[in-house]
């Protein structure tokens, strides 16, 4: 039966090394965690770290999780109908639009609440955000709202574009919340510098004014999302797919007239984003899928058979894609030698960030 296995051991690993690099850089590590679906498990191995904040951009997400413990910061919008409950759930929101704000510092007076908010910048990445030339005129009117708390500026990167983020882009962030800072005349207390894409300017570069940045595809893939390669100090199998073999017969290639061995598993277009998955067993090559099936080339590889399982390496939107199927059952696994090691972990030792 099909499934996703989720190495707990794994995923907590990840995330303590990150933890060492950020802490290294004096810098806030929050995990993004939208892509889990908000699994509890997983939820509760980052707080076993003593994480206590992170970021998702779904709201029903964050109260399926419903964890007094924690505090979050919503990424995307929310809709009219779920400020209220917003409010009530969410620590700090991300936010874009005068008129939602103005909504949400209305609702939030009749609860009786102030709510933290982040305005985003839209830099280069062009999916949302207030445009450079406007982010003065949002702050001035916003810090007047008595129910809101402006606490901050975000900035994004490689969500809509793919344009990685540069040493002038550091640069010029820096330039430019300084400047918004001369004319507020006060130092904001978070520049939320972006996501995994901005890992690679975070080890190698001086990030400045930036002091947060928002971690999820590489603490779940293990990999430089700017160039999809692994990092070695990482592990890239912490969440894998996999399935089991119903069929395996011999088919023959129509336009190259040779025969091969054809195997069939219980998972489709219906369970996972099939053009970004990959075989673990670099042998077998992926033919093509349906709803419910995907079929393979074992490529002569006589050893299998029919009940056996295949893994299946998995994109970030192949990832979030099965985290969200209900159907695809979970199972979570802890490796005992992985766990020896976080216990022995030193977060203080250079050596563990230099090899990183």
């Amino acid at each position: 039966m099909a499934h996703v296995n989720i190495n707990i051991s794994k995923i907590k690993y990840n995330a303590k090394v990150l933890q060492t690099v950020f802490q290294s850089k004096n810098m806030q590590f929050t995990p993004g965690i939208k892509c889990i679906a908000g699994d509890r498990t997983i939820v509760e191995s980052l707080k076993a770290l003593g994480i206590n904040h992170v970021a998702e951009s779904r709201l029903d997400n964050i109260i399926s999780i419903a964890d007094q413990d924690l505090t979050y910061t919503l990424l995307r919008t929310p809709a009219k109908k779920e400020i209220s409950d917003m409010i009530e759930k969410v620590d700090m929101s991300i936010q874009t639009e005068l008129s939602t704000i103005h909504q949400i510092n209305e609702v939030a007076e009749v609860l009786g609440k102030k709510h933290k908010i982040l305005l985003m910048v839209d830099w280069k990445d062009g999916r949302e955000g207030v445009l450079t030339y406007d982010v003065l005129d949002y702050i001035k009117e916003i810090i007047h709202l008595k129910n809101i708390h402006f606490v901050g500026l975000a900035f994004n990167f490689m969500c809509f574009k793919s344009d990685a983020p540069s040493d002038d882009d550091i640069f010029m962030i820096n330039r430019f919340v300084s400047a918004v800072e001369r004319e507020i005349g006060y130092r904001l207390k978070i520049i939320s510098g972006g996501n995994s894409s901005m890992l690679p300017q975070l080890l190698y570069n001086d990030l400045g004014k930036i002091n947060e940045l928002r971690i999820g595809e590489t603490l779940f893939r293990g990999v430089d999302t700017t160039t999809n390669q692994a990092i070695a100090m990482l592990y890239q199998d912490a969440i894998t797919l996999e399935a089991e073999i119903l069929e395996i017969k011999p088919r023959v290639n129509t336009q190259t007239h040779e025969s091969f061995l054809q195997a069939i598993v219980d998972i489709g277009y219906l369970d996972t984003k099939v053009d970004n998955i990959s075989p673990m067993d670099q042998h077998i090559n992926i033919l093509g899928a349906s709803s419910d099936h995907l079929m393979l080339d074992l490529n002569g590889q006589g050893h299998y058979q029919v009940g056996d399982h295949i893994s299946f390496s998995l994109n970030y939107e192949a990832l979030s894609h099965s985290m969200y199927m209900k159907n695809l059952h979970k199972v979570y696994i802890d490796d005992s030698k992985i766990d020896t090691l976080l216990q022995n972990f030193d977060v203080k030792s250079p050596a563990m960030v230099n090899q990183y």
